[in-house]
């Protein structure tokens, strides 16, 4: 895989962003070209309209085509719909204090967990299957259980999926757009391992997301995920709100929001001052509507993490992504809500110098890379197995 051209593409609801990366030989992220357009056709995640979704892919796909002299067939696409299910639970084997086997024990309970997964959601597609911690005799925490004795043996498992006919309308989008998808990816996932390097991941962390039309709140602990939700409130229901209830164009809802820190200082720009004065609203009613929404948003967050327990564990640090991140109000009152640590993402992956802010303005894409060149660990994979004429789907942790 090293030296290979590898296109991904993140599918958010706003922009989508597109990267052609290599891995060179000393493990460093190597970027050919982007491409970034205003999404069409999509709302909080999912397909509204075929045509024109397509059209904006097909777009960016020309655009660094022409750019690298580089023909994109196959796509890695990160997605977030708002239907994303998540689910976790914990499934338990006999062992009777023999060895730990792993086509015997562990794949028994995989396979176990894969089948409760489709009896729970005979309509759903699993686009994660991870295992979420071993535990010998119910409380012992180890990291590889093969080869270890117990009486009996834990998994912990969690999955996220979504609906058949979500993934069947994505498939339709790429195909009109003649490309390939080698796999979906749940877009927080891939940031959150983006964002956070080994000691956080293994200490445990929250991630929050703060997009266009949803927040994602992504959990870890001791490496594993153990929760992860997107709420129906993001960036835009500001400029809504702004736009609603006192009847601003889109255009001064939208520089009031990215300037919403300076209003709060008492140095808010002239140029939106003066538009304010002239339709006769003051500053104090534009406080009242964006605070309103920003506490409703934290209050969701804070009922999921409340809902996990997390508080003196996970919710010890939250990092923070997404544009809605901009605003250092966000930070102030989570930091006031949660009494924890908040801080902004940090590069934790090699990347070649390049003349723009990859990182910030394409961290999905390039948590999906890291996905790509370095395995998570605790993904199960899937393969396709041809047996008696029909093709059945199977996981496994043991496949190279």
């Amino acid at each position: 895989m090293i030296g290979e051209k590898i296109a991904i593409l993140d599918l958010g609801s706003y922009k989508l962003k597109l990267l052609i990366i290599s891995l060179d030989d000393n493990n460093y992220i190597q970027v050919h070209a982007k491409c970034s357009a205003f999404s069409n056709g999509l709302k909080k995640g999912n397909v509204a309209d075929i045509e024109k979704l397509s059209s904006s892919i097909k777009h960016c796909v020309a655009s660094v085509e022409k750019e690298i002299n580089f023909d994109v067939k196959d796509i890695y696409v990160g997605i977030n719909s708002i239907d994303f299910n998540f689910l976790t639970f914990c499934l338990s084997r006999d062992i009777g204090s023999y060895e730990i086997e792993e086509k015997k024990d562990l794949q028994n309970l995989i396979d176990l967990a894969s089948s409760i997964f489709y009896q729970n959601f005979n309509d759903g597609k699993i686009i994660h299957f991870l295992n979420s911690g071993f535990y010998l005799d119910k409380n012992n925490y180890v990291e590889n259980p093969i080869g270890l004795r117990s009486k009996t043996l834990n998994v912990n498992f969690s999955f996220l999926g979504l609906e058949k006919n979500i993934i069947s309308n994505y498939n339709k989008v790429f195909k009109k757009s003649g490309l390939n998808v080698k796999k979906y990816i749940y877009s927080p996932f891939a940031s959150s391992i983006l964002s956070s390097d080994q000691q956080v991941l293994e200490k445990g962390f929250i991630n929050l997301d703060f997009g266009y039309d949803k927040t994602s709140i992504t959990l870890f602990e001791n490496s594993k995920l153990i929760f992860s939700k997107s709420i129906p409130i993001g960036s835009f229901h500001i400029n809504n709100d702004l736009m609603k209830s006192i009847d601003l164009d889109k255009n001064l809802s939208e520089r009031i929001k990215c300037n919403y820190d300076k209003i709060l200082n008492g140095t808010v720009d002239n140029s939106i001052k003066s538009e304010l004065e002239k339709r006769k609203i003051s500053l104090d009613i534009i406080k009242k509507i964006v605070d309103a929404r920003i506490d409703e948003t934290l209050d969701y967050i804070y009922k999921n993490i409340s809902f996990c327990r997390a508080f003196n564990t996970s919710a010890r640090k939250i990092i923070i992504t997404g544009g809605g991140a901009d605003l250092q109000l966000f930070q102030k009152k989570i930091k006031e809500k949660l009494k924890t640590t908040v801080d902004f993402a940090k590069q934790s992956f090699p990347i070649k110098n390049t003349e723009f802010n990859i990182f910030s303005d394409y961290m999905v894409c390039l948590g999906i890379a890291k996905l790509i060149f370095f395995p998570n660990k605790d993904e199960i994979k899937s393969f396709i197995q041809e047996k008696k004429g029909f093709f059945n789907k199977f996981y496994s942790l043991f496949l190279k």
